[in-house]
This record gives structure tokens, C-alpha cells and sequence, in this order.
């Protein structure tokens, strides 16, 4: 399973492009109150990338989704976003377009600050990876993501920062972590994992559940875009995480400055 993620290497990733530009949050959680559980399940869709290594292009989107869900209360199909235009952007902002490489978190975000999200029904998804596609995204598309862009982004160091994000409504999680088998839950629940070994994965982190560890931390839904989907993902694999190397894990928002603000929806349990 883990072989579709070897062709990225999360040595690529600029780090300190992405803390540099970084804005901070201006509050404690003390200023707000945390909802028991932000439950996103039952408004935001799950798609697989297949034998592609599009899993940026996957979890940003699936970012952008989900702020849109907090300000719509619900992501339609005439709503969502272009994954396949998501991860050649990024290609080609770090110069890997025209082969099936991965891309970098920081490439995906200038993609969503800068160029925008573009609609999923200008560029549906497809496998395998485009021959064409060095000419595939066009100006025009372009020109239409532009009303789609996120306007800051907060670089997470802890379980605690990840969480204060979620909890606020101040915006989605997206995240690059060294990936292996491990990684993977069967069960639906992940208490821990290995790091030693794989590749790189990018993976959506949308809100929390009523789970919770021994020191009442919540755990984190996961969004995946390989093989499983939903996950909650325990405080202790959270922390593991943020002290590792090849960790980036940034907020993104459409708010100019991380804030709370109430977004009750979140709250809504999942359909079925």
C-alpha cells in the first residue's frame, strides 16, 4: 500500500517557506467555547486517488471543502473542487509537472493563496497520470480559480495548536507526514504508529471526535484519501508527529487572521 507514496520525498518540502509566511492565532482557547465534537462526516465527501500520487491535490481540496462547508453549511457537486488541478498546479509551482512525483504542502499552498480552487466539473479527476500534462491547466482555469483562494495560513507545531485551529471554526488542517503501512486503521481508530521507513502522504485533518485520551484530549478526524477514510487519529500519534523531521502541518483559512466563530453545523452527527 504504501508504494504509491515513495515517489514524493518529503525532503523536498520548504519548511521555512511555509513557518515564514505563517500568521499566528491572536487567542486562547480560553476566549471560546469548544464544541464537544466537530463532527465533519456527514457534509464532506471521501474520494480515492487511485494509482496516483495526487494525495496533495486530495487534502487540499478537501481543505477548501470543508471552509466552504463552514460557511455554507454544506459542500454541493456544483461546489467541489478540482483535485487533479489542485496537484498539477502544485507540480509545476515545485517543478515536478509531467511525471507522477507527489507534490509539497508549500507547493499546495501557494496554489490556494495564490491561484485558487477550481471547480470539479472543469477538471474532473482521472487516472493515470496525464501524458498531457504539462499543457492540461490552462489560463483559463486559471482565471476561474481565482475567486477560490484561501486568505492565510498558520504553520501547527502541537496537538494543542491543531486543535485550538479546529476547534475555533478558524479553518482546515492539512498535513505532510512520512507515511508506511502503519499508518493505516482498520479498525477506524489509530493509537500508534511506526516511523521508520515509506514514503510521504498528505492527509485532510477536519475536526475532532468524543473520543478522548487519558489527559481529555479529543481525538483528530482524519481524511484520507488512499485505501481508507475516516480515521480518528489518537493525541499520542499527533505528538509523535510534530516531532518529526518530515512533519508539516499547516491551518488554512479563509479568515485574513485565525479567529473563533461559530460554526454549530460541525457539530451534526454523520448520515446512516
Amino acid at each position: 500500500m504504501s508504494e504509491f507514496f515513495t515517489g514524493y520525498d518529503p525532503a523536498l518540502e520548504r519548511r521555512d517557506e511555509l513557518q515564514s509566511n505563517s500568521v499566528s492565532m491572536p487567542f486562547a482557547l480560553k476566549d471560546f467555547f469548544a464544541p464537544e465534537e466537530i463532527d465533519p462526516r456527514r457534509l464532506m465527501r471521501h474520494d480515492k486517488q487511485g494509482n496516483m500520487s495526487s494525495c496533495q491535490g486530495f487534502s487540499l481540496t478537501n481543505c477548501g471543502e470543508y471552509l466552504l462547508a463552514i460557511g455554507h453549511g454544506s459542500v454541493s457537486e456544483s461546489r467541489q473542487f478540482s483535485q487533479l488541478f489542485a496537484y498539477l498546479e502544485s507540480q509545476r509551482i515545485d517543478g515536478l509537472l509531467g511525471r507522477d512525483a507527489g507534490s509539497t504542502i508549500s507547493g499546495g499552498l501557494r496554489v490556494a493563496k495564490e491561484i485558487g480552487y477550481l471547480l470539479e466539473s472543469a477538471l474532473p479527476y482521472r487516472t493515470p497520470y496525464p501524458s498531457n500534462a504539462r499543457s492540461m491547466v490552462t489560463d483559463q482555469m486559471r482565471l476561474e480559480a481565482l475567486p477560490y483562494r484561501i486568505r492565510s495560513h498558520t504553520w501547527l507545531e502541537s496537538y494543542d495548536d491543531i486543535y485550538k485551529y479546529l476547534a475555533s471554526g478558524s479553518g482546515a488542517v492539512h498535513t505532510g507526514t512520512t507515511w508506511n503501512d502503519s499508518f493505516y486503521a482498520s479498525s477506524g481508530v489509530l493509537e500508534s504508529i511506526s516511523l521508520r521507513g515509506g514514503g510521504g502522504h498528505a492527509t485532510a485533518w477536519l475536526g475532532y471526535s468524543k473520543r478522548k485520551d487519558s489527559r481529555g484530549r479529543n481525538y483528530i478526524w482524519r481524511l484520507n484519501s488512499h485505501n481508507d477514510s475516516w480515521t480518528e487519529i489518537s493525541p499520542a500519534v499527533i505528538d509523535a508527529l510534530c516531532k518529526h523531521q518530515y512533519t508539516s502541518i499547516v491551518g488554512i483559512s479563509d479568515l485574513s487572521l485565525p479567529g473563533p466563530r461559530s460554526v454549530s453545523w460541525l457539530t451534526s452527527r454523520p448520515l446512516g
